[in-house]
């Protein structure tokens, strides 16, 4: 594909994703470097989903410590794009101030901490994204032009280790509410406690391996207190935890499964012939069906997860964007490609009762489509020319009117100007952590934090700590373990 004509596409062009990609460059920017790159190339004033001001306004906390040697001139940083017209480079960079459209793409392989990559994307600069991830020593690693293409080849690179055989399903688990996803997953985490301690002496006779109400709670307590991303509950709600919605809410998880909802589903999944009993023990054990031992088998050692997250601007009035939301997750195995899509997300805010979740066993062809289906843009789409470049705001008037909020920028919302600004004091231990709405252990924690993000400490309570992030969302964590910047 040639670069220019892939950067000058007309707004009424779809992207084709069978064409050739392969057109991105990288660019490793320090924070501080962001805004002297924007006014080199005349990028628009950034819109409402723009990260441009979140990271200038850091960037500029930084430049007051660095020496004037570390930041860099515009013209080396797009050593990159050399040969490329002023024209062209400013169009391949365009997403970036006014996006219309995010897309996280993150995969972790089994064990290891998920790797993010965020996409903008606008129809001011149609079929193609610019890339942000954290790239090495806290700087970021900006690609663009990044052609659609090579987002599809980086889902089939991530599926083509799987067998993608057709292994078939409980009916009860085609379409899933959350609450049923989240109990299906820590049904896994108990089945597999309980299948690797069946091996920890010798027996005289078979016997089975059962799981009871009492090891699915303990499976829940367990993904919610230790971050060990080899159990799947963990997994599936780290990358949950870690998508940009509509309004700029992260943290958002599955419902947690409580005593009632896992004697609901144990007894739905005995109903079904999925779940038999075993024994006459209180509680009642159960041991797991052909097809549904099947299914959790395969996810006790998968080869990665790939998560494809994707908001778009559908409309645009009185100063407030509208989004539509949608979710894709492909948990690899060696088997088959076990793929879980959402419905209902847009409008789920943080009470995911309606969502609903198909779940499928994909090929790697199969998959690979999925992804590219789910990457087009919707088509027809026109947002005004305001949602792009709004009118200057008039003065204030002495007691302004309560303004409605606005789309949050995108990866975080800026601190308000009426409050202290964020002076980070401590960081996460590499693991994550776990946080909570108050200092009370004996409250379910409401997320979990990545590792090395860095805080500030507000407060302090015994051992728990009163934090923020950069973002301006605070909680309680655990004092101890979090690390003092400079130690």
């Amino acid at each position: 594909m040639d670069t220019e004509a892939a950067l000058t596409r007309t707004e009424t062009e779809t992207p084709d994703l069978s064409s050739p990609g392969g057109l991105a460059r990288t660019i490793r920017l320090r924070r501080a470097e962001f805004g002297p790159l924007a006014r080199h190339v005349d990028l628009p004033e950034p819109g409402v989903l723009s990260p441009l001001p979140d990271l200038a306004a850091a960037g500029a906390d930084e430049a007051g410590s660095d020496t004037p040697e570390s930041v860099r001139e515009p013209g080396e940083l797009l050593r990159e794009f050399t040969g490329l017209s002023t024209v062209t480079v400013r169009a391949a960079l365009l997403p970036l101030a006014v996006p219309d459209r995010v897309v996280d793409a993150r995969s972790a392989l089994f064990d290891s901490a998920p790797t993010q990559c965020r996409l903008y994307a606008s129809h001011q600069a149609e079929a193609v994204f610019v890339g942000l991830r954290p790239g090495p020593a806290g700087e970021y690693e900006l690609m663009a032009p990044f052609a659609p293409q090579d987002l599809a080849w980086w889902v089939q690179l991530q599926v083509q280790f799987s067998n993608g055989q057709p292994i078939p399903l409980p009916s009860a688990m085609e379409e899933l509410t959350a609450e049923e996803l989240a109990f299906l997953l820590v049904l896994v985490d108990a089945y597999k406690t309980a299948f690797f301690r069946s091996f920890a002496g010798r027996r005289q006779r078979p016997t089975p391996v059962t799981v009871s109400l009492t090891d699915v709670l303990e499976a829940q307590q367990d993904a919610l207190r230790v971050a060990d991303r080899r159990w799947i509950s963990h997994c599936v709600a780290e990358l949950f935890a870690a998508q940009l919605h509509p309004g700029g809410r992260t943290g958002t998880l599955l419902p947690p499964v409580t005593a009632a909802v896992a004697e609901r589903e144990l007894r739905r999944y005995a109903a079904a012939g999925d779940l038999e009993p075993a024994g006459t023990g209180n509680p009642q054990a159960y041991e797991l069906g052909l097809t549904l031992a099947t299914f959790a088998g395969t996810l006790f050692t998968w080869i990665s997860l790939l998560a494809l997250h994707d908001v778009q601007v559908v409309g645009y009035e009185a100063g407030r964007a509208v989004a539509q939301e949608d979710m894709v997750l492909f948990v690899v195995t060696e088997p088959t490609v076990w793929t879980l899509v959402s419905q209902g997300l847009t409008r789920a805010g943080q009470d995911w009762s309606d969502v609903r979740f198909g779940l499928r066993a994909l090929g790697v062809v199969e998959a690979t489509d999925l992804a590219g289906d789910f990457l087009r843009p919707i088509p027809g789409l026109s947002l005004p020319e305001d949602f792009y470049w709004p009118e200057p705001e008039p003065e204030p008037e002495p007691e302004p009117e309560p303004v409605t909020e606005p789309l949050s920028r995108a990866p975080a919302a800026p601190v308000p100007p009426t409050e202290p600004a964020f002076r980070p004091t401590h960081r996460v231990p590499p693991g994550g952590m776990s946080a909570w709405t108050a200092p009370d252990p004996a409250l379910t924690a409401v997320t979990r934090i990545d590792g090395r993000v860095e805080l500030q400490v507000l407060e302090r309570a015994g051992d728990w700590a009163h934090i923020v992030c950069s973002n301006g969302w605070s909680a309680w964590v655990d004092g101890r373990r979090i690390e003092e910047i400079g130690s």
